[in-house]
Parts: C-alpha cells; structure tokens; sequence
C-alpha cells in the first residue's frame, strides 16, 4: 500500500505513519510545521523536527507543504504518485487560535481537507478524516452529584453511554468547531456525490507519547504530564473535575486502519475512549503525583466560555460496525507517556 499522512509531525499523524511504515507500507508524511506559529509558541529546532527525524529514520518521506495552498498536490498528480490511503490530520487545533484567527482556521480547516478531497477524487484514494467532537453545538447543561468529584451530563443516557453521533448540530460552536464541521460534512458530500471514500471520525481527547508540541492550549493531557515533570507551574480552567474521555493514541490509529482496511465505503464516527476511559483534570494530576513523586503547582482560573464540564464519546457505533474498541485504559496510557517524557527531557526548554 501507498499511504499518505498529513499532518504527520504531530502526535497521531507521527503514530499513524509509524503503524503503517511497521506493516512493510510505502509512507509519506506532509506538514509545513506551522503549529508552533499557530498557537504562538517558539520551540527550539531539536522539538519541532523530533518526530521528523524519527520518522526519516525510519524510511517515511516527509514533504514540507502546506495543505491549504491551491496546488499543494500538483506535483503528486499522476499515476506514479498515486496513494490508496491518505489520512488527513493536518488542521489549526487550538480553539483561542481559531477565536483570534478565523480567517486561517478556515483555510488550514475547509480549504486543506477541499484540497485533499480533490486529490482523493482525482486519484482514487481513500480518505480518513480527523475531525473533532467540537462539531458538536457547546452544552451547558451538567450536574456534579452530592458526593461526586466530577461533572456529568444533565441527559441521563448521554450520562451512561456518551455523547451520540448526531447530524442535529444548530447552536454554536466557536470558529474551530465551525471549520471542522465544515469539512466534516464536506467529506460526507465527496462520498455521496463523487463516491470518494471516506471515513470521518469526530474525537475526543488524543493523547499517547511523541505528543512533542503539546501545550496548555492543546494537547492537555500531555501538557500536564509534561508540566509535572519539568516543575512547571500548570492553569486549570474552572474546577478541575470537568471530565474527558481518554484514547491512547495507537488505539486511535487501530480505528482509522479498522476503516481503511474495510469494505465499508463510507461511515461518520466518534473516536474517544468512551464511558469506560473517563478522568478529571484533577483525577489526572493525582495519577501524575503517583507516577512521578511530583505535584503540580495549579492555578485555577474562571471557567472559559467554550469550555464543557463533560465530555464523553458514545462509541458503541464504532465498535459495532468496525470491530474496533479501546484497549489501553488512561492510567496505562500516561505511565508511558511519562516514560517518553522522562527519557527525552532534555528537548523541552
């Protein structure tokens, strides 16, 4: 197989190349390693090209392009240049970013995954999507039990089995969710009129080791296990027993590849860990002080605007319909996460 990532200098874009490179595929990654920019960070050269080089070390050609330029795939038009997977991640990630910026979130959001659509139309290949559950319109109805430390929907089903997959998304959902509902439901259109294959998988909270460019604003789970390491102070938003379903990045990619190599043609899911794969932020940095010996010093601010008190992934469709499910639960998860950070400290300034 030829596989193309996009994306690929970030967490499940690098473990995504990687799974693909180990079955014996022929793999490119392309970024233009704007995140950084993006989320207005500066990161030494050693971070931002860490997942680069070990991809290049592994035999995986990167491309430095931009997926939202107009002929980012000119020079891969042609039957030699042909790809029978492209799995697209690239994308503006950072909800303040797309709030401060709409006008590049739209492009890097809509205009990137028009571009590789046009692609995958023209050549035949076929298209797992990263969206994300900020489609969905922000909810603010939860309740904290008596007794519990943690938020839960106010919808008693949502409550036991997540978040369903829905198309009835009126409300808001900031300029972020907006984008990427865009190109959700653009994906779903190349299927049904062109007959592009595609997948789209709306997730939850990603986390897993390589997750090098993790910051407050993005990528949290890892941030924190980062921040505990290092004695950085940490800001949590609200009260810290807002709630998120895990999923260990390998077994994100298990989903993408449980598509791929399918007979379906073309299918809309939520990807997170589902109600048996919840924390806390403060579940979370309890679990650090464990596997470190460190505690973190917090700051808790005001809740933000966009923020949800809980957020769980139904992923009952997935599983039923995919053979897929989670396998490594948050505490397994962030032990290896700290296992990475811990042997590769010395790129984080």
């Amino acid at each position: 197989m030829r596989v193309l990532v996009t994306g690929g200098a970030g967490l499940i874009g690098y473990h995504a190349a990687m799974h693909y490179k180990n079955k014996g595929d022929q793999v490119d990654v392309m970024d233009n390693l704007e995140r950084c920019d993006l989320l207005g960070h500066k990161v030494s050269p050693l971070r931002q090209l860490f997942n680069i080089d070990a991809l290049k070390k592994a035999g995986v050609k990167w491309i430095k392009a931009d997926v939202s330029d107009n002929d980012v795939f000119s020079h891969l038009d042609s039957s030699r240049d042909r790809y029978d997977y492209i799995l697209h991640f690239a994308g503006q990630c950072g909800v303040p970013t797309s709030i401060e910026n709409p006008r590049r979130d739209m492009e890097v959001n809509y205009l990137g995954t028009f571009n590789v659509l046009e692609f995958a139309r023209r050549t035949g290949a076929s298209v797992a999507f990263a969206s994300t559950n900020k489609v969905y319109p922000i909810h603010d109805v939860f309740v904290k039990n008596e007794g519990k430390e943690r938020w839960e929907f106010a919808n008693r089903k949502w409550a036991l089995t997540g978040f369903p997959v829905t198309n009835d998304l009126e409300g808001s959902r900031t300029p972020y969710g907006a984008s990427k509902y865009a190109a959700d439901v653009l994906c779903q259109e190349y299927a049904h009129t062109y007959g592009v294959r595609t997948g789209v998988f709306r997730m939850s909270c990603i986390y897993g080791p390589n997750q090098v460019l993790s910051f407050s604003e993005q990528g949290w789970a890892s941030w924190f296990s980062l921040a505990t390491l290092k004695g950085w102070p940490l800001t949590i938003y609200g009260d810290g027993d807002q709630v998120r379903d895990m999923l260990y990045a390998e077994d994100c990619v298990r989903a993408y590849d449980s598509f791929l190599s399918s007979n379906v043609k073309h299918g809309v899911w939520n990807l997170g860990g589902g109600v048996n794969n919840t924390i806390t932020l403060n579940r979370h940095l309890n679990l650090m002080e464990r596997i470190t010996g460190k505690r973190s010093i917090v700051d808790y601010q005001d809740w933000r605007p966009a923020d949800q008190k809980c957020y769980i992934s139904d992923i009952r469709a997935i599983k039923k319909e995919l053979g897929w499910e989670p396998l490594v639960n948050p505490e397994e998860g962030l032990i290896k996460v700290t296992e990475f950070f811990k042997a590769n400290l010395n790129i984080f300034e």
